[in-house]
């Protein structure tokens, strides 16, 4: 997960929860040799284990429960993608999966993880969600397979590629303060991806990154004219969202604001219902403003709010951005 600067954050640790289909239930129960492969595969080159969490047949798939609750539905039909609701149920997430179309429908490993298994021409796509992570992986059989891999958030979403290579998905809501009646923009942050990794066979590196075009994040894996090992692996990871989490971002002319008015101005710079964050990070706003006056290229300075699953209280971190509003 990502930590960024002037953090006060606890590191929420991600968890995405499965549901396949209550026809898969017959398959949830009979691991499948193919799957077994394919989680054999990745679990040998992958640098980090990720244990899935138990299944539950559900009427479109099967299910895991995150740890403070909510669900993530990972479907038999891999066109239907995933999905994440908190526990009221309500839609939090959804993406699609690679080349769906030409996917077969989900089959579960021993280790419990899901593989949709792809043909000669389509990588197989292996899910594994924990009762603390999601990790879904492509499995590359040769150079003829494709090597871009793309995650549509759907409609309003927007995809940001961060400073570490990650990425993280969001909607813009106009928030109101119930108090003042003001309205101000702000980003709910829907999915927090940690920087993609490939593998070939022997564990060596495969040249990785992420590109973002509105809604779709796009895992670029540069394997075809490389001297690889097949079969390549290659992961996005996702953390799973916290269900309130929003960031407010401010422009130049808000950024120098802050700077050359420090703690006093802030309740003059639209952070709306998001005020007695700004308030208690005043401090923070300011030096990290100052210091994007001071930048070349010019930055802002932007704050993240959010509440964690596991530990109380809200969470605050302030750093600075390029590009969006920061003009």
């Amino acid at each position: 997960m990502k930590h960024p600067p002037f953090t006060a954050l606890l590191a929420g640790v991600a968890a995405f929860a499965l549901l396949l289909p209550a026809t898969a239930a017959h398959a949830a129960s009979e691991p499948d040799s193919a799957a077994d492969a394919v989680a054999q595969t990745i679990s040998e080159v992958a640098p980090s284990e990720i244990v899935a969490a138990d299944l539950a047949p559900v009427s479109s798939g099967v299910a895991a429960t995150l740890d403070g609750g909510g669900q993530t539905h990972v479907a038999t039909d891999p066109s239907d993608g995933i999905e994440v609701v908190s526990a009221d149920g309500t839609d939090v997430l959804s993406f699609t999966l690679p080349a769906a179309g030409r996917l077969d429908d989900a089959v579960v490993a021993e280790d419990g993880s899901v593989t949709y298994l792809g043909d000669a021409k389509t990588p197989s796509v292996n899910v594994v969600a924990a009762e603390d992570a999601l990790r879904v992986t492509t499995v590359i059989d040769s150079p003829a397979q494709a090597q871009r891999f793309s995650y549509d958030f759907g409609a309003g979403a927007t995809v940001e590629i961060q400073e570490d290579g990650g990425a993280i998905a969001y909607v813009v809501e106009q928030v109101t303060d119930p108090e003042t009646g003001e309205t101000v923009t702000a980003e709910k942050i829907v999915a927090d991806v940690e920087a993609p990794w490939a593998k070939d066979a022997n564990g060596v590196d495969v040249p990785t990154r992420y590109v973002a075009s509105g809604s779709v994040l796009t895992q670029v894996v540069s394997h075809a004219k490389g001297m690889h090992a097949y079969p390549v692996t290659a992961d996005p990871t996702f953390d799973r969202p916290n269900f309130f989490q929003y960031r407010v971002r401010f422009n130049r002319a808000e950024t120098a604001t802050i700077a050359s008015g420090g703690a006093g101005v802030i309740a003059s710079i639209g952070c709306g219902p998001m005020l007695p964050v700004c308030v208690l990070a005043g401090s923070v706003l300011w030096w990290n403003a100052s210091n994007a006056q001071n930048s070349s290229p010019k930055r802002c300075v932007q704050i993240t709010a959010t509440y964690p699953y596991l530990t109380p209280g809200l969470i605050w971190w302030v750093d600075t951005y390029r590009g969006g509003p920061c003009r």
